[in-house]
């Protein structure tokens, strides 16, 4: 995850993955974790996903392999979650 930067291309035989933003967690996950401080608790810890955009359309199938595209590196997923932690963190 450390080295995920925003802008990266993940490139698919069929089609391309491009990271926009971390994921964050939301009033949901504590929902389905049972308890209030799950965010929290996964804000504190640094645990986050990112998502992704399709750029183009296309299919792609269970463990086909990709190709990574650096972006412009300018925002380690990391690095912008942290920055979006805050919220959280109260």
């Amino acid at each position: 995850m450390a080295d995920v930067w925003v802008g990266d291309v993940l490139r698919f035989p069929h089609c391309e993955l491009r990271v926009t933003q971390p994921r964050e967690p939301c009033y949901k996950f504590n929902a389905v974790m049972g308890f209030s401080g799950a965010a929290k608790a996964m804000a504190q810890n640094g645990c986050c996903g990112f998502y992704l955009a399709v750029d183009p359309p296309g299919h792609l199938l269970a463990g086909e392999a990709f190709d990574l595209r650096p972006g412009p590196h300018h925002w380690r997923i990391t690095e912008m979650f942290d920055a979006k932690m805050f919220k959280h963190l109260r």
